[in-house]
């Protein structure tokens, strides 16, 4: 079957620090009592069995009123058109409304005073 080989890391603590201009240092990576911490992180194709969203998660062209889409941990969703002449909806605890291209609303269910 060949050549088998590991690298293998038994420690409380293991994390990767990068030193920065002035001596300030920052930690981008690190795994401690059996998470992984990561900063920032770009993947190309992924798959999350399950996920925990602290604040939200939003599609990288979100534009508030414009473009994207944005799913906020309120349960708030706001869907935008990014195509010219398109409208956008929200939907929230309350129900949901429906805008057009010009912003006017068109359509809203749910709690009409909202």
């Amino acid at each position: 079957a060949g050549l088998q080989s590991q690298f293998l890391v038994s420690a409380d603590r293991f994390a990767v620090v990068n030193s920065m201009a002035g001596g300030a240092t920052s930690v981008p990576f690190a795994v401690q009592n059996g998470q992984v911490f990561i900063n920032s992180a770009f993947i190309q194709d992924g798959t999350i069995t399950n996920a925990k969203i602290g604040n939200y998660i939003q599609s990288n062209n979100y534009v508030a009123g414009v473009s994207g889409w944005k799913l906020f941990f309120d349960g708030t969703f706001e869907i935008n058109s990014q195509l010219g002449g398109g409208g956008r909806q929200t939907i929230n605890s309350f129900g949901g409304k429906v805008f057009d291209e010009n912003n006017m609303k068109r359509y809203q269910w749910g709690n009409l005073a909202a």
